[in-house]
């Protein structure tokens, strides 16, 4: 990337980084987006993309293209080790998109990638590190690595670089982290299974299985696991999906898997001077429940009106900054809690316990009127503070 003055330097090209570079686009905001990858993203951990994040998208008018990329899961069946439990239903939700949208990461990060080029005044630069920066109080110098280092110019720098943020830790912003101790393994699978279009949640006394369906005939399984297993020997994962939930899966080809640990980690501040975090930069939530990258991308949506406000209307930096991240660990926070919740209830073993828990949803959770206050809870309409007045949209204040 030779010699760069704009306005906004975000440091980040997975979907939230990307997301912002198109909302400040859409409003003529001069920006780069710099991506240390030169691959493109082949491996997704997020799937699922809820219905207030489409709502931002069709401000981009990208929710169409996202939906007919995706498969719309309207439905959710939970299981024990005895059969089926109950159901949940999305087809209720108000807000114009009655489903979650289960669509790869890698698919995401393409669609917004390709929008971009909509935008003249965004640049996308891959294989590009942050390497320095020093601000002022007027604008930020950035040391940026590609096949030379070049020093470039932006009034403001954004952090999505995730959990391992160069950008935080080059302003020193610090964070506090707890490791929940759950383990899990997750792997996509050619769909024999004849699943449908649904998602399935099994609970036993010897550990949990969600299953979620993909597009081109693919179906994601998520484990439970006894311990981290960065390897495991072949055929495991299928081993694991039939014993737990009595899906056989081991005639069908296996794409790719992943394991990975429940963590939380929320920095102290989301800004230093004029450089500001954004997503898993500055928060990060158990994957349980799919509120991590929805989650930043609410954060995207709050930060482009708040940069548009600061570089257009000559709003106080500092004030705005300070509201962001008042209202985004709000929101943070609550959707941490609900992640919380909702795995410590579905990796409870032993019988006493999974008895308890099956009474439990049967008789309480998947019943009305609380199953539909759940629908809303799992559709993410209840978070506050969505960004771009997404409760009033819903019909809902905030």
């Amino acid at each position: 990337m030779d010699k760069w003055i704009g306005e906004v330097l975000i440091v980040g090209g997975g979907p939230v980084g990307l997301l912002l570079g198109n909302l400040l686009g859409q409003q003529g905001i001069r920006c780069a987006v710099v991506e240390q990858r030169t691959e493109p993203l082949t491996q997704s951990r997020a799937i699922g993309v809820m219905p207030p994040s489409l709502c931002i998208l069709k401000h981009l008018h990208l929710d169409r293209a996202f939906v007919d990329a995706g498969v719309r899961v309207d439905t959710a069946l939970v299981h024990d080790e005895r059969g089926i439990l109950g159901k949940m239903e999305f087809c209720g939700l108000l807000g114009g998109y009655p489903f979650i949208l289960s669509l790869p990461q890698a698919q995401t990060v393409r669609l917004l990638k390709e929008h971009l080029k909509c935008f003249p005044s965004v640049r996308y630069c891959t294989g590009t590190s942050v390497v320095g920066l020093m601000q002022s109080d007027r604008d930020v110098a950035i040391r940026l690595q590609q096949e030379r280092e070049a020093i470039c110019q932006a009034s403001v720098v954004v952090g999505c670089d995730g959990i391992h943020s160069t950008v935080r830790n080059l302003v020193e912003i610090p964070s506090v982290e707890r490791l929940y101790g759950l383990s899990f393994l997750m792997g996509d699978f050619e769909d024999n299974s004849g699943l449908n279009a649904e998602a399935h949640l099994f609970f036993t006394p010897r550990g949990s299985v969600e299953s979620f369906p993909l597009p081109n005939q693919q179906r994601r399984w998520i484990v439970q696991t006894d311990r981290y297993m960065a390897e495991s020997s072949e055929g495991f994962l299928a081993d694991r999906v039939e014993a737990l939930s009595g899906v056989d899966v081991r005639g069908s080809k296996q794409v790719w898997q992943s394991a990975f640990a429940t963590r939380r980690m929320v920095c102290r501040q989301y800004s230093n001077g004029r450089v500001v975090l954004c997503g898993d930069a500055a928060h990060v939530t158990s994957p349980i429940g799919g509120q991590g990258m929805n989650t930043g991308f609410a954060d995207a949506a709050l930060l482009a009106q708040v940069l548009v406000a600061v570089l257009r209307c000559g709003a106080s930096i500092r004030t705005l900054f300070r509201q962001y991240a008042y209202f985004r660990r709000r929101a943070f926070k609550e959707a941490m809690r609900r992640a919380e919740w909702g795995m410590w209830l579905g990796t409870r073993k032993g019988h006493l316990m999974s008895g308890l828990r099956s009474v439990l949803i049967k008789n309480v959770l998947l019943r009305p009127p609380v199953v539909h206050r759940l629908r809303d809870h799992f559709a993410m309409w209840t978070i506050p503070h969505q960004g771009l007045d997404l409760n009033a949209q819903h019909g809902k204040g905030s």
